[in-house]
């Protein structure tokens, strides 16, 4: 095999490579988390956050990225996307707003819901009312370890 004959579809293969998010099309599994592990890591957030019988209604990722995390000298993943949730039980029911709108105290009154972990993440518990279903627009980061995993914003390793 000549040199031109090999260069082409190694050129090829690797522009398609770094193309595609999170190296979907590498045949020997995946050096980078995936949708599926970032859609993974919003199921944990949100059934530990809000109500273990919450269920993914749809999962779209919007964007995706690769970092250089500046500083800590590692590699990181985000992704972000949107998602509806339905959530058959609700979710703490004790949080239910009172006639006036008052809430029970470590109760937020707030009707943002999100899992990501920033500064604007609603600490307290949220009520959210038996059957109702809801839009997330999230995201999630993924760092790469020594070992050369990935850990998640919900502390697992991917």
């Amino acid at each position: 095999m000549n040199a031109k004959s090999f260069l082409a579809p190694a050129v090829l293969v690797a522009a398609l490579m770094a193309a595609s998010p999170a190296g979907a099309i590498w045949p020997f599994g995946s050096s980078e988390p995936t949708e599926a592990d970032a859609r993974k890591v919003f199921e944990n957030l949100i059934q530990k956050k809000f109500d273990p019988d919450a269920k993914i209604v749809d999962f779209k990722v919007d964007r995706f990225w690769r970092l250089d995390v500046e500083g800590a000298g590692h590699e990181g993943v985000e992704y972000y996307y949107t998602v509806k949730v339905a959530f058959p039980k609700g979710a703490h029911l004790e949080c239910k707003p009172d006639a006036a709108g008052k809430v029970a105290e470590g109760c937020s009154d707030s009707t943002y819901f999100s899992t990501t972990i920033q500064n604007k993440m609603i600490k307290e518990k949220q009520y959210i009312e038996p059957g109702k279903e809801i839009e997330f627009k999230d995201e999630t980061r993924f760092d790469k370890t020594d070992s050369g995993k990935w850990k998640g914003q919900d502390g697992n390793l991917y």
